[in-house]
């Protein structure tokens, strides 16, 4: 049986603001561990990453380049049958919105992320 909605909106919403905008390694790291497959794939338009290693790389590449900029949810995230998209914003906390997409992801039964493809639609300036 596919994970529940909200189990997906809620594993959605952890990777965006629990990993890619945890500033302190341990505890993305430990967040990784518990809502990500342990093969889960990160696809963005630098590159894809697998297994929780991969994942946490990316995380701290991502932060590193944008040292001032944090991620927010633009509207709520929408799921179903363990599939679920949330669209974001990303910048300083003055502009959150400099860089817009959104997540896909996918989630196991388990529940645990099994992927996320990330789309960009905007960079402002």
């Amino acid at each position: 049986m596919p994970a529940d909605a909200n189990v997906v909106k809620n594993l959605m919403k952890q990777n965006l603001l629990g990993v890619f905008s945890e500033r302190d390694a341990v505890k993305r790291r430990s967040l990784i561990a518990k809502i990500w497959d342990t093969k889960g794939i990160f696809i963005d338009p630098e590159g894809r990453y697998v297994g929780h290693t991969a994942i946490n790389d990316a995380a701290e590449q991502l932060q590193r380049r944008f040292p001032d900029f944090a991620f927010s949810e633009l509207a709520d995230g929408d799921a179903y049958s363990g599939v679920g998209r949330l669209r974001w914003g990303f910048g300083p906390p003055s502009e959150p919105r400099k860089i817009t997409g959104m997540d896909v992801v996918v989630a196991s039964d388990d529940p645990r992320i099994t992927a996320v493809y990330t789309f960009l639609d905007a960079v402002k300036g």
